[in-house]
């Protein structure tokens, strides 16, 4: 799938299975897009939280974040068969900044 969203952040992670003793890596993508429920309760856009590829950590980190990129996303299973989502591209489109809100 693809879309426009404006990345908040881009990490790398590192941390070694207790049971196993592998060391398991990766990247974790915070961004919001333009889907909004607004309730009686809430208001605003909710960050969201998915895994990504190397490649889209080293585009974030070229181009900086927070910013404005088309991504796309693909499904593949997770713990006990659920759907995880997990971003594969990242192309840079514009550079943000609060100054631009004013």
């Amino acid at each position: 799938m693809s879309e426009t969203v404006l990345i908040l952040r881009a990490s790398k992670w590192e941390m070694t299975d207790e049971k196993t003793g592998e060391v398991r890596k990766g990247c974790t993508v915070h961004y919001i897009n333009d889907y909004q429920v607004e309730t009686a309760n809430a208001v605003g856009d909710a960050p969201m939280k998915v895994a990504a590829t190397d490649e889209v950590f080293t585009e974030v980190k070229k181009y900086k974040a927070p910013g404005v990129y088309e991504i796309n996303t693909r499904t593949k299973p997770g713990k006990e068969g659920q759907a995880t989502v997990v971003m594969t591209q990242a192309n840079f489109v514009s550079a943000f900044t609060l100054a631009q809100a004013r």
